[in-house]
């Protein structure tokens, strides 16, 4: 067969490039920025997390819950509004004039007022928590951005690579020179390239939907090229132990947990306050004909007589702390649950990556560099050159899933430790 690499040295410079680019993916394939490009979002995980904050609209949902909530502390502790109470009696020509306020006894006002500030503690923590899970949700989708961008690049490149070789296989086919096996197994490798690309391009357009809908943004804005992802720290330097005091430290669900306790207890004491009575005190004036207006003073007491409401009252308030209790043990459960799997997950891709980048591309280039070899020298056939340059290809595209799945174990990691580490 033809040699084509030495009759085309166009292709055989392509090829050296397109080997050149997969062999590294997160620094040599960087496209030039377009112009004005620095003011989209997107370039950087940190510029999106500020967005967040900002223009995410379940995280201002949950800062407005948090708000309604600690405007609620106030009314909770005040006594209700007063009563006037205005009477006329026509056969006595008598007029009765009284004003009476309710006074809760026995400290309601009190837990009542606690049972509001637990209530609005849990609303700030659970609007923490919220912010929690949209920053581990933007990491995510970062990372997911950021592969499937330079999983294109690279995939674009032997796409390039494959028109060319598939264009001159099939005129030396034409020209007699080349087999008809070439030409077909050209042809084939270009269809599952295009194949392959339209998959990644999808990812790409999914992980930006992602990104947009999080900052508050129309699912079709444009977004700045993925620039660089966050440096993950050994997975061997977390410590599961450590990371467990932090988080019970610092994640807002323990903190949501213990002021969901606070609030169930003070209902329940509220509600066994509620089988004393308490007292309304009037006081008024009464005007007869001919006399000057009296005072009139006077004391009611409400009774606490419908004792199956009060037992069925006490019995759901007790119900309510000990689900709130058993809750706080369920969240210590799953923060560990999710931890340890986090840890797990990113030791394992973390050990991938250095068995991919440290081995097996390195062992790829050899393998391709050998079949072009023996192309080049009529020893070899196209098949071999071609799924040489493929294994290239999928190293590469490994080795952008494990540092998309680092990212997301790490991010996970953060997420349940209470914040960035």
């Amino acid at each position: 067969m033809i040699d084509l690499f030495r009759n085309s040295p166009r292709l055989a410079g392509k090829i050296a490039i397109a080997c050149w680019l997969v062999a590294s993916p997160a620094v040599a394939l960087e496209a030039p920025t377009p112009a004005g490009v620095e003011s989209l979002p997107g370039a950087n995980v940190e510029g999106l997390l500020v967005l967040i904050k900002n223009y995410n609209p379940n995280l201002s949902a949950a800062a407005l819950d948090a708000e309604e909530a600690a405007a609620k502390v106030y009314p909770a502790g005040a006594l209700d509004n007063p009563m006037v109470n205005l009477s006329r009696d026509e056969g006595f020509r008598q007029t009765m004039l009284s004003v009476s306020q309710e006074f809760p006894l026995w400290g309601k006002r009190g837990l009542r007022r606690s049972v509001a500030e637990a209530t609005a503690r849990g609303a700030r923590d659970r609007q923490s928590s919220v912010q929690r899970e949209l920053e581990e949700q933007i990491k995510v989708a970062f990372a997911q951005y950021y592969a499937a961008d330079r999983a294109l690049t690279v995939t674009h490149d032997i796409h390039i690579l494959l028109d060319s070789l598939s264009d001159t296989v099939r005129a030396r086919y034409a020209q007699g020179v080349a087999s008809q096996s070439d030409a077909i197994r050209a042809d084939l490798e270009r269809t599952r390239i295009n194949s392959e690309f339209f998959m990644l391009d999808r990812d790409r357009v999914t992980a930006k939907a992602k990104i947009n809908a999080l900052i508050g943004r129309q699912v079709e804005a444009p977004l700045a090229q993925p620039a660089s992802l966050r440096s993950v720290p050994d997975a061997n330097s977390l410590v599961f132990a450590n990371l467990m005091i932090r988080a019970r430290d610092q994640n807002p669900m323990f903190a949501m947990a213990q002021a969901d306790i606070s609030a169930a207890e003070g209902d329940l004491k509220l509600t066994q306050k509620s089988w004393y009575p308490d007292i309304t005190v009037s006081v008024g004036a009464d005007d007869l004909p001919g006399l000057a207006p009296r005072p009139t003073v006077g004391v009611g007491v409400k009774l606490p007589l419908q004792w199956g409401v009060l037992r069925a009252n006490e019995q759901a308030a007790s119900a309510k702390a000990s689900a709130a209790r058993s809750r706080l043990s369920g969240t210590t459960l799953q923060v560990e649950s999710e931890l340890k799997t986090a840890l797990a997950t990113l030791t394992q891709t973390q050990q991938s990556k250095a068995l991919l980048d440290n081995a097996l591309r390195q062992q790829a280039e050899a393998a391709y560099q050998s079949a072009l070899a023996a192309y080049q020298n009529s020893r070899g056939d196209l098949t071999a050159v071609i799924e040489a340059a493929h294994q290239q290809v999928e190293i590469n595209l490994q080795l952008l899933r494990a540092q998309s799945e680092e990212q997301s174990a790490f991010a996970s990691i953060e997420r349940l430790a209470g914040g960035s580490l």
